[in-house]
């Protein structure tokens, strides 16, 4: 190991000890608890993140397998329905901002537009589930599909290993960001990349945003052994005008296993190792239809992005790709029910040189998050505390004259939890959180950027 990653894994194993030092889910979906007439926490080790129990309750397609799980089974009043919303006060400052009166640090804080997720998931029939979830309902009145599909158990043989589910899904990623415990910043490795000096066709690509395809999983009967592997168009990108000319538009991939154990005796109750990789592709050309004459066919056929009216839908080529890859490590500390547990992944990415406009070669980062969560056993697991530091280094920038730690991120998040409630119908929480970023050489003149926010919500699902 060299002695720079000895260095920045010590650097993250104290900033993850200070912030537990310091303070020490999209959600969970109420309609299932109703169903079954069991509290949340039976899922969720810490709301909205999944225990073991509830890990392998998703893994089963929504099942107990306990002669329940059938809709005919369920009270007649039933509906799989559940309605998820965080009110929330926010508070944000941004550093070396440029203005026409000079460089300035900008603040703002007040109450949010909070916007509300629909949950809608369950049973159709045996070994047959399904999820929609609209999202938006907010003031500016948008509301758009997150997520929908329909999940097809036990294909082979009555056997776990062979599953299949279609349509807009989230791929099994080390930690969800659909189901965070930490709200005010996201998982930097899931969406980076290099080159914030240059545009660029795949920018879009977000590995966390829902995809559209087909995923293919497997797992033993307790979920300690488990695989994913999902085939998708990345990002959407088969309603857009970049679409390609492929049976699968911008076809792409993402494939994840996992192991988990669990020791007789010890502090260690639960630890767990895992792998995991995505490969995305971008069409960088287009057929175009009535270009501005003052551009060249060269460049009026480069992907500028969804819309441009010269470019006719469906004939994307010259398929360019991105790519991250890496490993995962979880320990899970003192006892499972309310225990202190530690998260780590590490990460590697590449983007093409040529998805973006006058590079001069590929642009690759490495980047990864330390989380750490502790829920004391205390009031019945009415409190969580959790941290993480998140951070990204780049290797090579797509230009060469840009410095090589432009870009670089350090994050730190921390905040608590305090569950008021949670029963077989709702779960209501208070959530205290500060977090910070700094971005290195993207403000003026080159200087650092700052950004500090403080997030007070109310988090509750029914």
């Amino acid at each position: 190991m060299s002695k720079r990653l000895l260095s920045l894994l010590l650097r993250i194993g104290l900033c993850a000890g200070l912030s537990l030092a310091l303070a020490a889910p999209s959600s969970a979906i109420p309609a299932f608890a109703r169903k079954y007439g069991l509290r949340c926490t039976t899922c969720h080790e810490s709301w909205p993140v999944l225990n073991d129990f509830g890990r392998n309750f998703r893994d089963n397609g929504y099942q107990l397998r306990l002669g329940k799980d059938d809709v005919v089974t369920a009270e007649p009043a039933y509906w799989p329905v559940s309605v998820h919303i965080t009110p929330s006060y926010e508070y944000t400052r941004v550093t070396n901002q440029q203005t026409d009166q000079g460089t300035k640090t900008l603040s703002s804080g007040g109450v949010t537009d909070a916007a509300i997720d629909l949950l809608m998931a369950g049973v159709l029939t045996k070994n047959i589930s399904f999820l929609v979830v609209p999202t938006g309902f907010a003031s500016d009145g948008n509301v758009h599909l997150e997520s929908y599909w329909a999940d097809f158990s036990r294909l082979i043989g009555n056997s776990d290993w062979f599953n299949v589910r279609v349509g807009k899904h989230e791929v099994d990623l080390p930690a969800s960001p659909h189901r965070p415990i930490s709200f005010a910043f996201g998982y930097l490795v899931y969406g980076y990349h290099p080159g914030p000096d240059l545009p660029s066709a795949g920018a879009a690509f977000d590995l966390g945003s829902n995809q559209l395809g087909f995923e293919i999983s497997g797992h033993d009967q307790t979920s300690m052994t488990r695989y994913n592997v999902s085939i998708f168009s990345a990002n959407n990108d088969s309603d857009s005008s970049t679409s390609s000319a492929h049976g699968l538009s911008s076809p792409s991939f993402y494939g994840h296993v996992e192991k988990y154990f669990r020791p007789s005796s010890g502090f260690v109750s639960q630890y767990a190792f895992g792998l995991w990789g995505a490969y995305a592709n971008y069409p960088t050309t287009t057929y175009t239809l009535g270009c501005t004459p003052q551009y060249s066919l060269a460049t009026c056929s480069q992907i500028v992005g969804p819309g441009s009216d010269t470019q006719i839908p469906g004939t994307g080529g010259n398929l360019q790709s991105t790519s991250r890859y890496g490993t995962e490590a979880q320990v899970w500390l003192g006892q499972l029910v309310a225990p202190l547990h530690l998260n780590f992944v590490y990460a590697r990415g590449s983007d093409s040189k040529n998805l973006y406009l006058g590079a001069d070669r590929a642009g690759t980062w490495q980047g990864g998050f330390l989380e750490a969560i502790w829920v004391p056993s205390v009031e019945l697991l009415h409190w969580s505390v959790f941290g993480r530091y998140d951070f990204i280094r780049n290797r090579q920038q797509p230009l060469v004259s840009s410095p090589s730690d432009l870009g670089n991120q350090n994050q730190i998040s921390a905040g608590v939890r305090y569950t008021i409630a949670y029963t077989n119908r709702d779960e209501v929480a208070l959530h205290a959180e500060y977090a910070t970023n700094t971005e290195r050489g993207i403000g003026f003149n080159g200087s650092d950027v700052k950004t500090n926010v403080v997030f007070l919500g109310v988090d509750f699902l029914y």
